[in-house]
C-alpha cells in the first residue's frame, strides 16, 4: 500500500480534525453506559407467535468477542472504527434487511459512513435504494453469479462496470429515495485494480467544487480524502497515459472519518457461496474494507434444488479460507435463510437440510451461527410468513416490512450477544 505525500495546509487540518473527534468521541462516550438496551421498536413485537425471539441468539457466541471488546471499547471510550461485512444473495442486495442492522448499531456506536456502494441501476440490477447513481455515458455490466467460469473477474462488490470512453463520469450522492435525507462523508475509496491499461481518477464534488486528493493505493483499490465533508461525489477518467484505454469499477466505499460503525452490505442475485469463492479478486478487496467480522448469508439459492451436503461444505470451506487468508483478523458468522418455497411453487423439502449442514460446518469449525431458519419457524414455516404478510408473491423474497424484521431479529441477536459479553467483565 502506497502513502502519498498531502499539501502542508491539508496536513495541518487533518492533524486538528482527529484531536477534535477524539475529543468528541471521548465526551460522548462519558455519557453512555457499557450494556446497550434493546428498545421496543427493535423487536418484532407479539404479533408473529411463530417467531421465537427467546431462541434469537447467536451459537458460539465467544468466538466473536474480539469484535465485542471493540464495541466495548468504542461505546465505553470512542476511537475505535468497526467494519462489518456482510455479504449475500438477493436477499441482502436490497439493503432492507441490513439497512436495519445498520441504522440501529450506528445509533449505539456511532456513525462511521455509509460503506462499500455500487451503482447496480447502471448494471441492470435492483439495488439499495439509500443512494443514486448516474453518469453521463452508457457502461457495460456484470457480476458474478451470471459468469459460470471456473474463476471470474469480479471484486468486492460482486458486480463490475466496464467502459472505453475516457470522458465516464459517474457521480453517487448519498440520498435516501424514500425520506429525502442525505448523508455527508470525506473518504472515497474506489475499488480499481491497478493495470497500465486503466485510466487514472478524478474524484471531485461539484457543488463544494473541491477535487479530493488521493492518500493511500495498492493493486486493488485507490482512497481519495475531501478537506470538508460533502453529500455527492463525481469519479471521472482520467487519461494521464496513450495506452490507456479502459475503467473498471469493482465498487465505491464512503466513509467519514468518524469513530464508529462502518457497515458494508454486498449482494448478488441467485448468488451462491461458490460464485463468491470464484470471483479471483474479492477476498482481497474486502481486505481493504478491514473488516473486524464478515457474515455470510447465502442457502437460499443452493435449496431450490438439489446441493450435496458435501459440495456445499466444500464451497463454504473455499470461500472462507479466501476471506480469512486476506483478513486473517476478521471474525466469520455464518446465517441460515428464513423458509420460502421451491421456486415459488410449493414448500421446499431442501430448506431445513440445508440450513442443517450451515449450521453443523459452523459448530464443527467454531465460527458464529445465527440460526433464523430454526427460531423462526423451522420446516415449511413459509406460509406463516406469507399469511402474515412477510414473503412477496414469488414466495421466495420477503416483503419490505419481512426483511425490515429481519434486520431487527439480527440487531437483536449482535446485541445479546455484546451485552453477555459485557456483563461477563463485570
Amino acid at each position: 500500500m502506497i502513502y502519498l505525500p498531502l499539501r502542508f495546509s491539508r496536513l495541518r487540518l487533518a492533524i486538528c480534525s482527529i484531536f477534535l473527534l477524539l475529543f468528541i468521541g471521548q465526551c460522548q462516550s462519558q455519557f453512555r453506559p457499557p450494556q446497550v438496551q434493546i428498545l421496543d421498536a427493535d423487536t418484532v413485537g407479539a404479533g408473529f407467535q411463530f417467531i421465537r425471539q427467546d431462541l434469537n441468539e447467536i451459537e458460539n457466541r465467544t468466538y466473536l468477542e474480539p469484535v465485542f471488546e471493540k464495541l466495548f471499547l468504542q461505546r465505553t471510550q470512542g476511537g475505535k472504527k468497526i467494519s462489518i461485512v456482510h455479504v449475500g444473495d438477493s436477499h441482502i442486495l436490497g439493503n432492507f434487511l441490513t439497512q436495519e442492522v445498520r441504522d440501529r448499531l450506528q445509533r449505539e456506536f456511532g456513525d462511521a459512513g455509509r460503506g462499500l456502494l455500487f451503482p447496480y441501476k447502471l448494471a441492470q440490477s435492483n439495488g439499495a435504494k439509500d443512494f443514486l447513481a448516474e453518469s453521463n455515458i452508457k457502461w457495460m455490466g456484470a457480476n458474478c453469479q451470471r459468469d459460470l467460469s471456473a474463476e471470474t473477474n469480479f471484486g468486492a462488490a460482486g458486480f463490475k462496470l466496464t467502459t472505453t470512453n475516457p470522458g465516464a463520469e459517474l457521480t453517487f450522492r448519498l440520498r435516501d429515495t424514500a425520506t429525502s435525507e442525505s448523508r455527508f462523508f470525506t473518504k472515497v475509496t474506489v475499488f480499481q485494480r491497478k493495470s497500465s491499461l486503466e485510466y487514472d481518477l478524478e474524484v471531485r464534488d461539484d457543488a463544494s467544487k473541491q477535487v479530493a486528493q488521493l492518500f493511500i493505493e495498492d493493486n486493488f483499490s485507490r482512497s481519495f480524502f475531501f478537506d470538508r465533508p460533502v453529500g455527492a461525489v463525481t469519479i471521472a477518467a482520467k487519461k494521464t497515459a496513450p495506452e490507456q484505454r479502459t475503467l473498471t469499477l469493482d465498487g465505491v466505499s464512503l466513509e467519514n472519518e468518524l469513530s464508529g460503525i462502518i457497515y458494508h452490505s454486498i449482494g448478488v442475485n441467485g448468488a451462491k457461496y461458490m460464485d463468491f469463492a470464484r470471483a479471483k479478486y474479492f477476498a482481497r478487496q474486502v481486505a481493504d474494507l478491514e473488516p473486524d467480522l464478515v457474515i455470510l448469508s447465502f442457502g437460499t439459492n443452493e435449496s431450490q434444488g438439489t446441493t450435496e451436503p458435501a459440495y456445499m461444505r466444500k464451497t463454504m470451506d473455499l470461500l472462507i479460507s479466501q476471506i480469512l487468508e486476506s483478513s486473517p483478523s476478521a471474525r466469520i458468522m455464518l446465517t441460515t435463510p428464513a423458509d420460502s418455497y421451491l421456486r415459488g411453487r410449493g414448500l421446499n423439502p431442501h430448506m431445513a437440510e440445508m440450513s442443517e449442514v450451515i449450521r453443523k460446518y459452523a459448530k464443527d469449525k467454531g465460527y458464529a451461527i445465527w440460526d433464523l431458519f430454526h427460531f423462526s419457524g423451522g420446516e415449511n414455516s413459509s406460509t406463516l410468513w406469507k399469511s402474515n404478510g412477510l414473503l412477496t408473491s414469488d414466495s421466495v423474497h420477503y416483503t419490505k416490512y419481512g426483511y425490515a424484521l429481519q434486520g431487527k431479529l439480527l440487531y437483536q441477536s449482535l446485541i445479546k450477544g455484546y451485552n453477555g459479553f459485557v456483563e461477563g467483565k463485570r
